[in-house]
């Protein structure tokens, strides 16, 4: 039997609390990070969501990310692709490697996003690049499904 969800009374965690509602970037990230998966606290999206906002504030790349995340399920707030794809390529162009993968792969299918696969490739070598390897997944599956969808033409 699963043991119960601790609730955040110790000193160190009660600090978290108190360092989050002061708006501290590294606070709310971690506070976020354990609403969003139940850890030690009840499961509380929407406050998880304003966690990762006043961390991205900051310019939080984690941040942008994971509201991204949220934005793309409609965890915490509203289905949001559009703004997902914002809070990716922000993300992204601060480094953050599964972002630009998320990026890539919401070019390619075209959600939030106009339907692009050149951009795709593009997030795709970005995340590569930065060290995520799911990335020379897709840029594989990509290239071979553009090699069937428009085959070579051989000159006379």
């Amino acid at each position: 039997m699963p043991a119960p969800a601790k609730r955040l009374t110790s000193a160190g965690e009660s600090g978290l609390e108190e360092r989050a509602a002061a708006e501290d970037p590294a606070a709310c990230m971690q506070l976020g990070r354990r609403l969003l998966r139940g850890r030690g606290v009840a499961r509380d999206y929407e406050r998880a969501l304003e966690c990762f906002d006043v961390a991205a504030k900051a310019e939080d790349a984690d941040a942008f990310y994971l509201m991204g995340k949220c934005y793309l399920k409609g965890v915490g707030c509203r289905k949001d692709p559009e703004g997902a794809v914002s809070c990716f390529e922000h993300a992204a162009r601060r480094g953050h490697a599964s972002a630009a993968l998320r990026l890539g792969k919401c070019f390619e299918l075209g959600e939030g996003a106009p339907q692009n696969d050149e951009l795709a490739s593009y997030w795709y070598r970005k995340a590569a690049a930065r060290g995520e390897t799911r990335a020379f997944d897709e840029l594989l599956r990509l290239s071979k499904r553009a090699m069937e969808t428009s085959p070579l033409q051989v000159c006379e």
